[in-house]
């Protein structure tokens, strides 16, 4: 499996997780204590909640191992932390 599709097996997912764990916090974080939000009550929507913050934390784990060097490259970059000799173009992805 190449680079490329590793990204897209973790991104995906990624993103899907985080845009369930980012509704799920706004229904629990603004929502009426007995009240039903697209057909789950709070406390099935806090179940959602964690379950999808496990995943998520794994996948975004391997999300940054994979771009790790860029991470470093940026950061040395922004910092003027980058020696002469190093090429000033930072990887792809």
């Amino acid at each position: 499996m190449n680079r490329t599709m590793t990204n897209y097996i973790t991104d995906i997912p990624l993103m899907i997780l985080t845009i369930l764990e980012g509704l799920s916090g706004i229904f629990l974080q603004f929502g009426a204590r007995h009240a039903s939000y697209l057909g789950l009550s709070m406390l099935e929507w806090k179940q959602v909640h964690i379950m999808a913050g496990m995943p998520m934390v794994i996948l975004f784990t391997i999300h940054l191992a994979l771009h790790w060097r860029w991470v470093v490259c940026v950061t040395k970059k922004t910092f003027g932390l980058n020696k002469k000799s190093e090429v000033n173009t930072c990887p792809t992805n």
